[in-house]
């Protein structure tokens, strides 16, 4: 895999686990639609993220490339403050060039979209957390490039407290694991 390419899917990835499958017919999006303006709705206004509890979460990740006809799920457990670790990507991003545009909510959907610089043209994302509670949310995204479109769902629940911590105890992070040459 190239360099270039590698960058592309690190960031195409970084993106759509912010925000997250959705059929896919296979597409080459040379200039991807701009994501429409939100309906004139007073139901529709800016936003914050919504909170979350911390504790021990459980992500079920489906992924689709516009490439590849058979969709990537995996399945991860691990102690998270989901709305902290939102923030702290978006945050990631923007240090990255990414420029959002204002984050709008519509009762419990939260709509996001960003634009990002990469070495084969910009990608442009979509997302659209889907907020049921303080203990799970739905996250569906597409990332659009001049090479592919990437679709991705995460169904996220949060499964109870942090084992071996009590509640109110700090919440330890996850280890990421390490990167394969």
């Amino acid at each position: 895999m190239s360099v270039r390419n590698l960058q592309l899917t690190s960031m195409i990835a970084v993106g759509a686990c912010l925000l997250v499958a959705m059929t896919c017919t296979p597409v080459r999006a040379v200039n991807p639609p701009a994501a429409p303006p939100p309906a004139a709705d007073s139901q529709t206004s800016t936003a914050e993220l919504p909170r979350f509890q911390a504790g021990l979460w459980e992500y079920r990740r489906t992924l689709v490339r516009g490439d590849k006809t058979k969709p990537q799920v995996t399945t991860v457990k691990k102690c998270a403050d989901p709305a902290a670790e939102m923030r702290e990507k978006m945050e990631a991003l923007r240090k990255k060039s990414c420029q959002f545009t204002p984050l709008r909510r519509n009762q419990d959907h939260y709509v996001s979209s960003w634009l990002c610089p990469a070495p084969g043209g910009p990608v442009r994302f979509r997302d659209v957390l889907i907020a049921s509670d303080l203990t799970s949310y739905q996250d569906v995204s597409e990332a659009h490039s001049a090479q592919h479109v990437t679709q991705q769902k995460i169904e996220a629940r949060r499964l109870g407290e942090c084992p071996g911590l009590g509640s109110g105890a700090p919440l330890l992070r996850t280890p990421k694991p390490p990167r394969q040459p």
